[in-house]
């Protein structure tokens, strides 16, 4: 007798599938990510990136991640993507000899960022309160999230976090505050992400050279330069304690 496929078995089958757990546009952006990877492993090589380019891919094929499923995460929450422990931690902070108001104008107006962030492309700002951000993954693949600031103090303090359903999911702070023992203003950062891929994507960066707390620390030595190259910087700076 000959088999049949009928629409029960096709609901059967489907049914043993996994539900997809990866949003639209982070699917799109592994997909990209995977890509660019496996180009990457092929110019250098490597067997290791190229099995887990092929991963990303797969993942994103499919929008089913098993980390994901495990973990319980959600990305279209930004608190519950980045709740407890997970996602990355950054922390960076440095001294800049300039007057605060100077230091935090310069931080809130986001599209300037990019001039001493050397992994962002561009910032587009689309409200007071909401921007566009894009970097570049493995100096090839555009990823784009917007974001919006849901704390602000002036001259002390800028927060924010990625609006919901993005690619990648980060929050993060800035404070400015007069140093207790030299001359200028502290300027803090913390970044928390998670990227596309998990913590798979996250090794894969660094290991190609994309560190984030690199790329943060850069940042603040520019801007630290930048600034402190102002004529009124040193004399409008925070007098000693």
């Amino acid at each position: 007798m000959e088999d049949t496929y009928t629409e029960s078995d096709a609901l059967r089958l489907k049914s043993r599938m996994p539900a997809a757990n990866v949003g639209g546009t982070e699917r799109l952006v592994t997909l990209l990510a995977g890509a660019a990877l496996l180009g990457y492993a092929w110019r250098s090589s490597s067997k290791a990136l190229a099995v887990t380019s092929a991963g990303l891919i797969l993942r994103g094929a499919s929008g089913y991640c098993p980390a994901y499923a495990a973990m319980g995460v959600n990305n279209a929450d930004t608190k519950r993507a980045l709740s407890g422990d997970r996602g990355v931690h950054i922390r960076e902070e440095i001294t800049i000899n300039a007057p605060v108001e100077e230091i935090y104008r310069f931080w809130r107006q986001l599209d300037r960022l990019p001039e001493v962030m050397p992994h962002l492309a561009r910032v587009e700002q689309l409200d007071t309160k909401r921007s566009r951000w894009t970097a570049k993954a493995f100096d090839q693949v555009p990823v784009s999230w917007d974001a919006e600031i849901i704390n602000e103090q002036p001259f002390e303090l800028i927060a924010w976090q990625t609006l919901p359903g993005q690619a990648i999911q980060t929050a993060g702070s800035v404070t400015f505050k007069p140093s207790a023992t030299t001359r200028g203003n502290e300027v803090r950062v913390h970044l928390q992400y998670n990227a596309p891929g998990g913590m798979a994507s996250n090794w894969l960066a660094w290991l190609a050279g994309q560190d984030p707390a690199k790329y943060t620390r850069q940042g603040l030595i520019a801007l630290k330069r930048r600034l402190e190259a102002s004529p009124d910087s040193v004399s409008a700076a925070a007098p000693i304690h």
